[in-house]
């Protein structure tokens, strides 16, 4: 029991040198995108309105997902 006091000022040391460093970098960082190395856009343009089918078969229209992130992969076979 005579360690135990001694591994829990330790643990706490670690946490304290290394919590403390990260929360200044995420402070610092404003906008995650831009320090990565992406760009604004300089002007917004809405997306294109047209329907596909899914792998069902069953029309799905763009506006359908409005609101939420969409990852449109066209593949074609040449």
């Amino acid at each position: 029991m005579e360690r135990f006091p001694i591994v829990l000022i330790a643990i706490m040391m670690i946490a304290t040198f290394t919590i403390i460093p990260v929360s200044k970098t995420l402070a610092a960082a404003k906008d995650p995108f831009l320090d990565a190395g992406f760009i604004k856009a300089r002007e917004q343009i809405p997306a294109l309105k047209f329907t596909l089918e899914d792998l069902d078969g069953k029309q799905v229209q763009f506006k359908d997902f409005q609101g939420k992130v969409v990852l449109l992969f066209f593949w074609t076979t040449w």
